[in-house]
């Protein structure tokens, strides 16, 4: 039971909204009788009365007529159109008395109608503010909470008979103004009461409050505030008779209680617009929770689905072409070109295996299908051919119709587990001894298998932490640079060394990619002249789009310079350039331009890049998911789908923002703000591009993986330099407090201890006052990044970093004037 109730046999509590609407009628009522005995004195004429009245009460109808129809418009009501309707009448009416009464625009003149006009433009206006309110109430108790079908056509409708309505009325007064009863006589308007017109209009407020009664009981507050409407109009009424002349107590009273009525209707639309607002507000904040949920989970099952023990693929309906593809279906087929492929084009090998009939078996019937123990002849690296044996469960994926969407393919590769068994088999009928010694093996071999599953778990668990993840990555690049230099000789090893760290560099774009559409890419944000970065890049630009697409840009002659990572904003520019060179394979034309655009109050403004192509667009459901990490339209193995992601996250890191126009046929355009600085441009260093530059320099090595700090020291040391080794904070202080001069600290951020990183360099500092610090990581976010940015005077290279980026780093900053408060290598 809800408070709202009370015990059985009592009347139910008053809502809040109740109590207050039957305070102010009864304030209304109050007033009002307690001036019925003076209503015909006369008070003092009050110039500005009238048409400060005349003016608020027309603008008070007219702004619930607008307010009305969009409420209309939102709920389909159908009884709010009587109030629409109603509104509208009124307002106009009002105009039309404003208009007819003497000397209210012209002394001495009136603008419509003859000496009747005035008093019966007042019969029907309140004939026209309660037959409104009588129309909803009558509407309500019919059909409570009735919605029309078609809007317009029912808006239509009652815009034709309000317009009838309103030249029936305007003509009657006018034209045929002379043939009206007498009602006023030089300001009386006594006959108006006594011949029955407005009793008439004080009977249509009674019948129209006891059906809003019987309809609604009042129980919301549009029905309890209607309710209050209907009170004011009736003691504006009463009192207005009473008065019986103008400039009467009575004819005042009884504009003020017309006013306040009008007043009501319109705080009670701007009250539920209000309300309307705030749960749209509400409805939005639970949306873009919902859709944060969504993305978290979308990522949570693409690793869970790429990290699956056993291999997984999905084939199109199409061809059954390979549309999605995880880690252990790569191992199991070996590497080759996959996704996007159809399978017999994929794994030609199979063919006359029965691989390819099973799955037309299953296409055709639309049953899954499991089959065990299958062997297949596959061609694995090197072209070697090898059999493997598999587990495989074949699953039709229906759509909601029942047509077939495609295959899903999910199994184990069990070559070993079935060769173990048949070895086993086997010697179980030689001799008891062979039998324990081919026991034990299957021991051995069990749990080695249950070792490497562990293992494999393990790294599963750690292989989404960005700062193992680079650490490995630089474990394999620093060892295939170590392999290139003791094998420069050998033109096949470097090829494949090379080969290697193209898939390194890779891994590492992949990661950098994530976290910069997470936001944590930890950003060298400088003051930048756009025009100088278009110029830097303005060859890849065109070579990317192609001779077909013309390029054009159309820059600011004043365009502010802007703070921002030039190398990450250089990054943003070539993935739109080639989203739009992709949107337009048959040429068209790409405009690239720039304006300044001010911000609010206390805001220093964004510079606004536009980058328009004329290519195919995008439709609102593509434009809705553009910035999703992992979606692309370019069909499978097309595209990461991370291009406008990290687009998105470096905008948003940067404190810009980025939004899309577009439309199917119409192209593209993509809006990007960048924070507007004051500052000059800087200029950027070169990266260096001669020969890898060694020295005989002292540098300390600090990192807890003794592969990293091995692979580095190798490298340092062939360059020529003196190196020293400790495997953590704590155990590098004693060697920078016995050594008598070091020239360079070169430490990981992040390691066990008592004693950080940053506390490292600052007791190498208070030791060696000349010493360089050189900081190295795969992972930053905690430990040199300040909202979302580097700290002041830090510099970062992303790991992993090859050879000559590691001797370019080191010979810079040794080679400096002076030492620099903090250089970072993460």
């Amino acid at each position: 039971m809800n408070d709202t109730h009370t015990t059985l046999g009592s009347a139910p509590a008053l809502l809040p909204f109740q109590r207050y609407a039957a305070l102010t009628a009864l304030a209304i009522a109050v007033l009002t009788l307690a001036l019925m005995p003076i209503a015909a004195d006369k008070w003092p004429a009050i110039p500005a009365f009238l048409p400060a009245y005349q003016s608020t009460i027309i603008v008070a109808y007219t702004v619930a007529a607008y307010l009305l129809y969009g409420y209309f418009k939102q709920t389909r009501t159908h009884a709010v159109l009587y109030l629409w309707s109603g509104s509208v009448y009124t307002g106009l009416i009002l105009l039309a008395q404003f208009l007819s009464v003497p000397g209210a625009f012209v002394p001495g003149e009136r603008l419509l109608g003859g000496g009747q006009t005035t008093s019966w433009l007042w019969f029907y206006w309140h004939l026209g503010a309660t037959g409104m309110l009588f129309c909803y109430a009558l509407a309500e108790l019919r059909a409570p909470g009735r919605r029309v079908d078609d809007t317009r056509a029912a808006f239509l409708r009652a815009l034709g008979w309000t317009g009838v309505i309103v030249g029936v009325t305007l003509a009657s007064v006018t034209v045929f103004e002379a043939a009206l009863p007498i009602v006023d006589i030089n300001g009386d308007f006594n006959r108006i009461t006594h011949s029955g017109y407005a009793p008439f209009i004080q009977a249509v407020i009674m019948a129209a409050l006891i059906m809003m009664w019987r309809a609604t009981r009042f129980r919301t507050p549009i029905a309890a505030w209607i309710g209050v409407a209907m009170v004011a109009l009736a003691f504006d009424n009463a009192i207005t008779m009473a008065g019986g002349t103008r400039l009467s107590v009575g004819w005042y009273v009884g504009r003020l209680n017309a006013l306040f009525a009008a007043l009501v209707m319109l705080g009670l639309y701007l009250k539920e617009i209000n309300r309307v607002y705030l749960r749209a507000t509400e409805h939005a904040q639970l949306l873009a929770q919902a859709h944060e949920r969504l993305e978290s989970e979308h990522a949570r099952l693409l690793s869970m689905f790429e990290q699956a023990p056993g291999f997984v693929a999905m084939l199109g309906s199409d061809e059954c072409h390979l549309q999605i593809v995880n880690a252990a279906f790569r191992r199991l087929v070996g590497p080759r070109e996959l996704v996007g492929r159809p399978i017999r084009k994929a794994l030609p090998e199979l063919a006359g295996q029965g691989w390819f009939e099973l799955i037309e078996q299953v296409c055709d019937s639309r049953k899954p299908h499991v089959e065990s123990g299958m062997k297949l002849q596959l061609q694995r690296a090197g072209g070697a051919v090898e059999e493997v044996i598999i587990d495989v469960l074949f699953q039709p994926n229906l759509g909601p119709d029942g047509e077939l969407a495609g295959v899903f393919i999910q199994g184990q590769d069990v070559t070993e587990e079935h060769l173990a068994r048949i070895e086993l088999e086997r010697h179980q009928s030689h001799l008891e001894s062979l039998v324990q010694k081919r026991t034990r093996s299957l021991e051995d071999t069990q749990s080695a298998l249950m070792n490497a599953q562990k293992m494999e778990a393990i790294g599963k668990l750690t292989g989404g932490v960005a700062h193992d993840f680079n650490n490995v990555l630089h474990i394999i690049n620093g060892n295939l640079d170590l392999i290139k230099m003791f094998s420069a000789a050998n033109a096949k090893v470097t090829e494949r060394c090379q080969s290697a760290q193209t898939a390194v560099r890779r891994g590492a774009k992949l990661s950098s990619q994530l976290l910069a559409f997470a936001r944590k890419q930890p950003l060298q944000p400088i003051p930048v002249r756009l025009a100088d970065v278009f110029d830097g890049i303005d060859v890849l630009l065109k070579r990317a789009l192609g001779e077909r697409v013309e390029v054009a840009f159309d820059f600011a002659p004043d365009l502010w310079n802007v703070e921002a990572d030039p190398q990450q904003l250089e990054n943003v520019i070539l993935n739109l350039v080639l989203n739009a060179s992709d949107a337009m394979p048959e040429g068209g034309r790409f405009v690239v331009s720039g304006i300044n655009s001010p911000g609010e109050e206390g805001d220093a403004g964004f510079v606004r890049l536009s980058f328009h192509d004329s290519g195919t667009g995008m439709s609102e459901e593509v434009k809705a998911r553009a910035f999703e990490p992992f979606f692309s339209t370019k069909g499978v193995g097309k595209g990461s789908g991370l291009g406008l992601s990290m687009a998105y996250g470096f905008v948003k890191q940067s404190g810009g923002h980025i939004d899309i126009e577009s439309a199917p046929g119409q192209g593209t355009t993509v809006h990007i703000l960048l924070p507007r600085t004051g500052q000059a441009a800087s200029g950027r260093k070169q990266e260096q591009t001669g020969a890898v530059t060694g020295g005989s320099e002292t540098i300390l090595v600090v990192d807890d993986e003794a592969e990293i700090r091995a692979n580095v020291a190798a490298m340092l040391g062939q360059l020529g330099y003196r190196v020293l080794e400790a495997a953590s904070a704590d155990a590098a202080a004693p060697v920078l407090d016995a050594e008598p001069h070091i020239d360079l600290l070169f430490t990981d951020v992040i390691m066990p201890g008592t004693m950080s990183s940053t506390d490292l360099a600052a007791h190498a500092r208070l030791r060696h006052s000349g010493i360089r610090v050189l900081f190295t990581s795969g992972y930053t976010e905690n430990a040199v990044i300040r909202n979302d940015r580097l700290g002041e005077g830090v510099t970062l290279l992303s790991k992993p970093y090859a050879r000559e980026e590691l001797a370019a780093a080191v010979r810079n900053m040794l080679s400096d004037a002076a030492p620099q408060a903090v250089a970072v290598a993460a």
